[in-house]
């Protein structure tokens, strides 16, 4: 089984988001291991693991490059400025598939014109058949809805602007 780096970047990142402590991983010639007692040992930023040639990955605390996320080109490009002044930006935490409703065929969780409270659920991003729910963060009117359903999203980018209430 081989891995790029993006995905085994995508598995710590969903280990660590469910809170394991521990993560052993043996595939084949993959071997991946991780531990939390072990995180102070590792140089600030990175592994030194052996995880093959040619397969080495580094670890940092900041985001990728936006080049360096596997992310195309038009979509980093997608503008973070809203369609107009006052709007709040509903973001993607993370790299992950975009998707208005909880299941296919049903309803998406809002469409434009809108109204949200703070806490409503407004879209899932599935990261390796994980599934997290994004809140509207703010509550308001659903302004514009800027990624497609099934679309692959970057960490920070709008997937939708909400007026806030007045």
């Amino acid at each position: 089984m081989k891995l790029s780096g993006k995905e085994i970047l995508e598995i710590l990142k969903t280990v660590n988001a469910l809170g394991y402590r521990y993560f052993r991983l043996e595939h084949g010639d993959l071997k991946l291991e991780v531990s939390a007692e072990l995180a102070g040992s590792v140089d600030a930023g990175k592994t030194n693991r052996d995880v093959g040639p040619a397969q080495e990955v580094e670890l940092t605390d900041r985001p990728p490059a936006p080049e360096a996320t596997g992310i195309p080109a038009e979509l980093r490009e997608i503008s973070a400025k809203p369609p107009r002044e006052g709007l709040v930006a509903v973001k993607a935490p993370m790299t992950g598939t975009f998707y208005r409703a909880s299941t296919p065929g049903a309803p998406p969780f809002v469409e434009v014109g809108t109204a949200v409270e703070s806490g409503d659920t407004v879209c899932l991003i599935e990261v390796m058949k994980l599934f997290s729910s994004i809140p509207a963060g703010t509550a308001g009117t659903v302004i514009e809805i800027c990624a497609s359903n099934e679309a692959l999203v970057a960490p920070g980018q709008p997937v939708m602007w909400i007026e806030p209430k007045a």
